[in-house]
């Protein structure tokens, strides 16, 4: 049975690539962080095919533990799904007074260093697995061509997806000649889960509608492997 760890799948699209990757008979390695949300282990009550492991995707020690957790179940693993990500303080920018470099480096700390520290950590267990595959969830707002006409940005989540980018490209760079194949994934503006299960009004699609396709195009092998781009929900390949 092939098996995944999926970051930030307390709610959103994370919970959603949870379930897809299930239906589809993977063993499933869901990281919590929220612990005001039990949808994980409403889930988990109908799937043992589900393991909950507290992550926090800031934190070195955190995955340093996720990773003990995982090697009392398993010694290998055939894809890291980095979902998780941090947003960061709404209103640091230019002309807000006395910028929290902490706040911000919450933001570098989760969305772009952490995925490379976990990737780091987990490579024994990828090494044996049959696949190799390495996905991760950027954004839109990580390209910096078309960053262009939107000076209302807040700087700590583009600037740490813009990282991100660079740090899969440097992974790509080092781990493809291994074996390992890479996805990047822009998801769309996504509605917000709920802690009851419903959704925000709004946002523009339904995390499921999303999960749905992201797990295709993390799982389905490409032609052109050797190739890396981030690709939306719709296929596009965008500039980054």
């Amino acid at each position: 049975m092939s098996s995944v760890v999926i970051t930030g799948a307390d709610r959103g699209l994370g919970l959603s690539l949870c379930k897809e990757f299930l239906n589809r008979g993977w063993t499933v390695f869901a990281g919590k962080f929220l612990d005001d949300y039990s949808l994980l282990e409403d889930t988990a009550e109908k799937n043992p095919n589900l393991h909950i492991i507290k992550l926090d995707m800031g934190c070195a020690d955190s995955i340093a533990a996720a990773k003990d957790c995982l090697l009392k179940v398993t010694d290998s693993l055939d894809m890291v799904i980095s979902n998780a990500a941090l947003m960061g303080p709404a209103h640091c920018d230019l002309y807000e007074p006395d910028m929290d470099l902490e706040q911000v480096w919450n933001s570098f700390r989760v969305n772009a260093l952490g995925p490379v520290c976990l990737v780091e950590s987990l490579l024994p267990l990828l090494d044996r697995g049959t696949m190799k595959r390495l996905c991760f969830v950027s954004s839109e707002v990580s390209c910096i061509v078309l960053m262009k006409h939107r000076g209302d940005s807040p700087y700590p989540y583009p600037m740490s997806k813009a990282s991100l980018n660079m740090g899969v490209r440097i992974l790509h760079n080092q781990l493809y000649s291994q074996g390992y194949t890479f996805r990047l994934f822009h998801p769309g503006w996504m509605k917000r889960r709920m802690q009851d299960g419903s959704l925000s009004e709004e946002a523009r699609y339904d995390p499921d509608y999303i999960g749905d396709i992201g797990a295709k195009y993390f799982e389905t092998p490409l032609r052109d492997e050797h190739r890396l781009v981030m690709v939306d929900y719709s296929g596009y390949e965008w500039t980054y």
